[in-house]
């Protein structure tokens, strides 16, 4: 595919015990929606190990338009909480554009080192305590660090405008598709039209990378300076494969991708229900 960027960054995988670096897992594939409605959840299947999860809704709760973790992103009852000494069997990594925060899951089993139920089913940071301030709003993505397969349960408005526009930083950025449907990669939003597109050698400028269970597919922004190379205006602003073909293969509802941007900018998604 012409020029590459590094792959993308990875969560820490620690060994099993120690607060928040521990539970050994190793990468596993991205979770599938099992159910979604339009009252506003998602049951999110996960495996052992990682998920990359997406946000279909616009959160409400605690401010106008989002909600915290705990809120927003309730793991299965049968998953492990927070032992005596802290240790964490299930982690939610959250990129920030340059390092992840890390948040531990503390099911019900930690009410009794806490002595306060109001801890259980949250996520908490490494002093133990609940997340304050840092919210999943439409379109957003996370790791989540599963102790063994279960589900999720994501919560929230399903979105009902026209498009959505997410801001993206220069380098990586973890993203999900906003509405409640299944999108071909080639057709994962639009980029702004200043970013550039491939050249006739058939380097990208930005890409999108999708974890597999095993390996990245990496895809590039045709923008629409491929059109003199193609001589095919349909490639405009699309995602095109190596082979610079486009991919018919779906995103699924709740799977979020990196996506790597030349430049900092906007990608808008667009309802396709209207």
């Amino acid at each position: 595919m012409g020029r590459q960027w590094g792959s993308p960054p990875r969560p820490r995988s620690a060994p099993g015990c120690g607060g928040l670096d521990g539970g050994r897992v190793a990468p596993a594939q991205a979770a599938d929606v099992v159910s979604s409605n339009i009252v506003g959840y998602e049951k999110v299947n996960l495996v052992s190990g990682f998920n990359m999860v997406g946000v279909q809704f616009v959160q409400v709760g605690t401010t106008e338009t989002a909600k915290d973790l705990s809120d927003a992103m309730q793991m299965d009852s049968t998953m492990t909480g927070f032992d005596e000494e802290g240790n964490f069997a299930s982690f939610m990594k959250v990129w920030d554009g340059a390092n992840y925060a890390t948040y531990g899951w503390s099911g019900t089993s930690g009410t009794d080192v806490l002595d306060d139920s109001s801890f259980d089913n949250k996520w908490l940071n490494g002093d133990l305590e609940e997340v304050e301030g840092e919210v999943m709003d439409k379109s957003a993505a996370a790791w989540i660090i599963a102790e063994k397969a279960g589900t999720m349960t994501v919560s929230g408005q399903v979105p009902s405008a026209a498009t959505v526009t997410v801001s993206l930083t220069s380098g990586f950025n973890m993203v999900a598709n906003p509405y409640p449907a299944n999108v071909a990669v080639s057709d994962f939003g639009v980029l702004d039209a200043s970013f550039a597109g491939f050249d006739e050698e058939g380097n990208f400028a930005s890409f999108m990378k999708v974890w597999d269970g095993q390996n990245y597919a990496t895809y590039g922004w045709a923008g629409t300076s491929g059109t003199d190379v193609l001589d095919d205006a349909s490639f405009d602003n699309k995602w095109l494969n190596g082979d610079l073909e486009l991919v018919e293969t779906p995103i699924t509802y709740g799977h979020g991708v990196w996506l790597i941007a030349e430049k900092a900018g906007n990608i808008t998604f667009t309802n396709p229900a209207q």
